[in-house]
């Protein structure tokens, strides 16, 4: 099966490994357009990555840019963790590729409306959900033509920004309850399931070691282990490739259907996704919760797609 997909990101170093997943696997992922968001750095940079990662990695694939700040706050980038491009320290080449000329949400209304009768479309977003908020706000015919969306963020229980929030969920808690609410069928990778997702330290010395691209990818994530995160680690994990991992191999995880609600307050939960865990309740069903994963698979898998871009 052929996915078509529309993909909202916002580059970033585990959004730019999503990206080498999915190019490895166009025959597979039809990549229709990419929306760039405001999150791990600044609307300029995250979209000029968009943008560079494309020429990159050879991907025929228009780039449109989104919301420079969510729907209600300030923007707070993590350039600790991404760096001050986005990207580590890997300096990808220059491009003279642009953007399409329509902002995020009429460039993914646009794209939905050019399916054929009866084709309906992926959406995966792997950074704050403000687009996609925007899309379906301003043009509510769209969540016909969405068959899911395979998001990253949230989780069950604690948070990478906060002790109960994940960071894509915590800067648009407005945008996520919007997208949790609308009814479109969600398939949720959260921490539970990306924090078991990922290399060690040995395997990116060994993209280190490879060709051109490989080399690029383990410069990106070697900088995740000069962050106070990773300081002190074996192993990173590589969040936003497991939305596309789950698209490619959705037997290597398993998961729970339940109700989640997102945390839109000013307080210490700000962010935190509820998830309703409990087998009786009655409260509606809206997402099926990522919780667990192979992870030897998953780095075969992802190691194998990294290393093919050498090979073409």
């Amino acid at each position: 099966m052929k996915y078509p997909i529309l993909f909202d990101c916002d580059p970033g170093i585990d959004d730019a490994v999503a990206f080498a997943l999915a190019a490895a696997h166009s025959d597979v992922l039809d990549i229709r357009g990419i929306t760039s968001v405001a999150g791990n750095q600044t609307i300029e940079r995250v979209t000029g990555n968009a943008l560079k990662l494309t020429a990159f990695l050879g991907m025929d694939i228009p780039v449109a840019r989104g919301s420079k700040a969510p729907l209600l706050r300030e923007i707070i980038p993590a350039g600790d963790i991404h760096g001050e491009t986005g990207l580590g320290n890997c300096k990808l080449p220059e491009t003279d590729r642009t953007v399409a000329g329509e902002p995020a949400p009429l460039f993914l209304y646009q794209k939905l409306q050019e399916l054929r009768e009866g084709e309906k479309m992926v959406l995966v977003p792997t950074a704050p959900l403000t687009n996609i908020a925007l899309l379906l706000k301003t043009f509510p015919d769209a969540a016909e033509k969405i068959d899911k969306i395979v998001l990253m963020g949230g989780a069950i229980t604690g948070g990478n920004i906060t002790s109960t929030a994940e960071f894509n969920i915590w800067e648009d808690p407005e945008a996520a309850q919007i997208v949790f609410s609308s009814g479109i069928p969600i398939i949720m990778c959260g921490l539970d399931v990306t924090c078991k997702c990922g290399f060690n330290r040995e395997q990116i010395q060994a993209l280190l070691a490879g060709g051109e691209k490989a080399k690029a990818f383990g410069e990106m994530m070697d900088f995740y282990f000069h962050t106070e995160v990773y300081t002190d680690k074996q192993r990173i994990a590589i969040h936003d490739a497991v939305t596309f991992m789950y698209l490619l191999h959705p037997e290597i995880f398993s998961g729970q259907e339940m109700n989640v609600s997102v945390d839109c307050s000013d307080g210490v939960n700000r962010g935190m996704t509820i998830c309703d865990t409990r087998s009786w309740s009655d409260a509606p069903k809206n997402a099926l919760v990522l919780t667990d994963a192979d992870s030897e698979k998953f780095e075969t898998y992802l190691m194998e797609a990294i290393l093919s871009h050498d090979k073409k």
